[in-house]
């Protein structure tokens, strides 16, 4: 298996090459997020802006108010959250393919990010096991739920790069990619948070060239755990045996 040192560095390098800016093409997305999170605060709230800008607000006005002021939570609201929550999903799946090509050398166009909705309904499904899973793994403790989350990590990697699986089977095939690897993931992840702090500070514009740096790190290790499990890393194989229930933790 490489090195964390050397995924980065050609993460990085796939950063600079890429044929389609990966700083515009998360700019779209990053876009699109901010829209719905604002349409959706404006809802809870009757504030245009997510209430993450709140601390800002704050910072500006020098008052508590914009933080204190309550939500306002109804059926609708709670509906269209769900909805907001469910196409941003997908929309990441979208974005999970263009980091995906262009780590091949790919040219990868704007219209990629909607190819997620193509196996729309199983990245659903995949997302409803997840977040089920995950939660009642936390209920034992906040470690097993932490556990879980890197567990079930390339669950929607297996999904785009393998539309035969089934959500449950993408999740199993998740746990023996991860196995093994779990603490390499927790330390990349620690490793980029300095990055997250200084992401803060800007108001999340160092994320547009922060998060496909994350992604293309990722789909480093997902692509080793493929080849450890004699798979394709980016072409689908024999899926695994579905002889359990998609709810098998």
């Amino acid at each position: 298996m490489r090195n964390r040192i050397d995924i980065k560095e050609e993460a990085k390098q796939i950063l600079r090459n890429a044929h389609v800016s990966p700083i515009l093409v998360t700019a779209v997305i990053l876009a699109v997020k901010f829209v719905l999170d604002s349409v959706l605060n404006l809802v809870n709230t009757g504030y245009l802006f997510p209430r993450y800008m709140d601390a800002y607000r704050y910072l500006l006005s020098g008052s508590y108010t914009a933080i204190l002021e309550p939500v306002n939570i109804s059926a609708a609201s709670t509906f269209f959250s769900v909805l907001v929550s469910l196409f941003t999903c997908v929309l990441s799946c979208g974005y999970y393919i263009y980091c995906m090509g262009i780590r091949q050398g790919l040219t990868m166009p704007y219209s990629s990010l909607l190819e997620g909705l193509s196996v729309a309904g199983k990245i659903i499904w995949c997302y409803v096991l997840m977040v089920i899973k995950t939660f009642l793994w936390s209920m034992l403790f906040l470690i097993p739920g932490i556990i879980a989350a890197y567990r079930y990590r390339f669950a929607y990697y297996n999904i785009l790069t393998d539309p035969t699986l089934t959500a449950g089977d993408a999740i199993r095939l998740s746990c023996q990619q991860t196995n093994g690897i779990k603490m390499e993931l927790f330390i990349l992840d620690l490793s980029f948070l300095a990055w997250d702090l200084l992401s803060l500070i800007t108001v999340g514009l160092l994320d547009l060239w922060l998060l496909p740096y994350k992604i293309l790190s990722n789909l480093a290790y997902f692509e080793d755990a493929q080849i450890r499990l004699g798979r394709a890393p980016y072409g689908g194989a024999t899926p695994p045996p579905s002889n359990s229930t998609p709810w098998e933790f």
